[in-house]
Parts: structure tokens; C-alpha cells; sequence
């Protein structure tokens, strides 16, 4: 089962719904005039909110996605593997996402939780995570410190959020800039 985000045209209004999602749709091709439209589908393969900008991996092409795109569709943030269904243009860099119509985003299984740390883990509370900024800070065992911890590291754990209070396992490294976690697990109690 997948969440699915879907965007429908009425005139002026953009609006968009969530609901369930279904088997993908066909690729479809218009032309009108001098100018043709794609829609297809494809899959995040990261986008930086920060930069404004990101890829969508539509077959074997890794297809250039800017946040205005998402601004229009009313997202702030996709994250890596949500499926979306898009209209392509081509400029002068090559194919370029014209529009965002759909994103799908996988339920993910819960990561398994852990009862004791691994070697190199800590236990460690979330104090906060701020979903739209992707980042936040937890305060792990025999640190003395707040400790970094960003989005990246929670999606390639399999984890969307963290939780204010929320037990973890982490481990961490200093890159020169503090302490940042460099990986995550679910505690259990």
C-alpha cells in the first residue's frame, strides 16, 4: 500500500488530495503545436531543499527537478524514493521536469528496534527534530553536548521523523564541525 499525493487542474485552481494509491499509470504523450509534453513517471533520487533542486530517475536519465516545481504542487521537501508522475519539457540543458503531478510515497516497514547498542552505539533521547528545516538534536549518554543529527542520515536509516522524547540508538563522529549522528536504530523498551 502506498500514500498517494495527486494534483487535479480546474480552470485556475491547482488543488491537491490524498488518498490511495493505485497500479501506475501509463506513460502518456501529448502534442500541441511546437511544443511536446511527456507525462511519466520516475523515482526521487534526492532532492536538497536548500539548494532547490534535485533528480528524478525516469528510466535510465536522471532528470533535473527545481524547487519550482514543487512551489506549484505545494511541497516544500520529497524525499529519496517517492514515486512521482510528472510532465517533461526539454530546454536547452536537455529534459526537464515540467510540472509535478503525483508523488507516491512507499510505506516503509518499521525499522526493527534494538534492546541493547551495538558496538560504537549510544542511547541517546531525541530533545527535537524540525521536519521542515531536516534537522534536529538529540541528547546522547556520556555526552555532554547536544549532538546534530540531519534528514540524510534518518532516510538512509529508513526513518521520515524523529520524535521529541523518542529513545534511540546512535552512533556518531565529529567532523569537525560537533558531534552529528551518523546512524540511527529504534530503541525498545
Amino acid at each position: 500500500m502506498k500514500e498517494k499525493l495527486t494534483v487535479g487542474i480546474s480552470g485556475d485552481a491547482i488543488r491537491a488530495t490524498a488518498g490511495k494509491a493505485s497500479a501506475p499509470e501509463a506513460d502518456i504523450t501529448t502534442s500541441s503545436g511546437p511544443l511536446a509534453t511527456e507525462v511519466t513517471q520516475g523515482q526521487l533520487v534526492w532532492y536538497n531543499e536548500r539548494k532547490g533542486y534535485g533528480f528524478v530517475r525516469i528510466g535510465e536519465e536522471e532528470v533535473f527537478l527545481h524547487r519550482s516545481t514543487l512551489d506549484r504542487f505545494g511541497l516544500v521537501r520529497l524525499l529519496t524514493g517517492d514515486l512521482v508522475t510528472v510532465s517533461l519539457s526539454t530546454n536547452e540543458h536537455g529534459r526537464v521536469i515540467q510540472d509535478l503531478l503525483s508523488v507516491e510515497r512507499p510505506l516503509s516497514p518499521t525499522p526493527p528496534a534494538a534492546r541493547e547498542p551495538e558496538e560504537g552505539e549510544v542511547r541517546a533521547v531525541v530533545k527535537f527534530f524540525n521536519d521542515l528545516r531536516g534537522y534536529g538534536f538529540v541528547t546522547a549518554d556520556d555526552v555532554d553536548e547536544d549532538v546534530f543529527v540531519h534528514s540524510r542520515v534518518l532516510n538512509d536509516c529508513g526513518f521520515h521523523s524523529l520524535i521529541q522524547g523518542q529513545k534511540i540508538l546512535v552512533k556518531m563522529d565529529d567532523s569537525g564541525r560537533g558531534l552529528q549522528v551518523n546512524s540511527v536504530r529504534l530503541l525498545a523498551e
